[in-house]
């Protein structure tokens, strides 16, 4: 994969992970709660980078 499709990728993935962990309901076990939430830890911080890595691309031009 090239440099230039990175964030796009890292992006999806991350949308993706974050969509996942909506769906787990944790109701009665704290294993699933501490799934959920890392999965929209990494979701988010994931999403964070993406942007981060297009802003910082862009100025390079």
């Amino acid at each position: 994969m090239s440099k230039k499709n990175q964030p796009g990728a890292v992006l999806a993935a991350s949308a993706l992970l974050i969509v996942l962990s909506t769906q787990i309901h944790p109701e009665n076990s704290p294993l699933l709660g501490i799934v959920q939430t890392v999965l929209l830890g990494v979701g988010m911080v994931g999403c964070c980078m993406a942007i981060w890595t297009f802003s910082r691309g862009s100025r390079k031009k």
